[in-house]
């Protein structure tokens, strides 16, 4: 073994220690975890807890009308706009649960576009928790309506049914042509609603 052969010999093995002592220190950029954001953990949130504990909302009348009685309410005449101004205001005051700001959560609900022109790709639209809010009926409090935003479309075949909806919450207040919402979310993805384990 001539010496050029030696000193390549010894010019690789010192080399392969300092990157192992490198790698071991968790100094590589492509090792060291502190350099990747963590996942962060996912909340399910309901309904029931976008509102605060010790608030007693109003019972919305809609609820408690027959058929009949909410086609009478939107019949346009006179006494019929002064009862639906009277609901909008008895429902309007609506406040949120600033604890959940910022918080990724998983949160069920029916997905409502913003236009109505028979569009299945979206990439901004309204959570609400039944189907029919804001289209049938006045929309539900702004504590009860999510305004949904994604970076990119997300696919919506049918409006019928319900989705999980899986981003970062924000207690934002937020106008719409539909609705007022009381809640913003930043979507990460939506998939098909699926009953919770606890609840089978």
């Amino acid at each position: 073994m001539n010496k050029r052969t030696v000193g390549r010999s010894s010019a690789l093995i010192l080399s392969t220690i300092l990157l192992l002592a490198v790698v071991t220190a968790g100094k590589a950029w492509w090792w060291n975890s502190d350099d990747k954001p963590e996942a962060t953990e996912v909340t399910e949130v309901y309904w029931e807890d976008l509102v605060p504990e010790d608030f007693v909302p109003v019972q919305d009348p809609l609820v408690e009308m027959t058929r009949e009685e909410i086609d009478k309410l939107f019949d346009g005449s006179e006494e019929s706009n002064k009862q639906i101004e009277e609901i909008q205001e008895m429902m309007a005051y609506a406040p949120i649960v600033p604890e959940l700001n910022n918080q990724r959560v998983k949160i069920p609900g029916y997905i409502v576009p913003l236009d109505f022109d028979g569009q299945t790709e979206l990439s901004e639209f309204l959570l609400v928790p039944y189907y029919g809010a804001c289209i049938h009926t006045p929309p539900p409090p702004a504590n009860q309506v999510v305004h949904a935003i994604s970076e990119s479309t997300v696919t919506v075949e049918n409006t019928y049914n319900p989705v999980w909806a899986v981003g970062t919450l924000k207690t934002q207040t937020v106008h719409s042509n539909l609705a007022e919402a009381g809640y913003k979310i930043d979507i990460e993805f939506i998939e098909p609603y699926t009953e919770p384990e606890a609840n089978k």
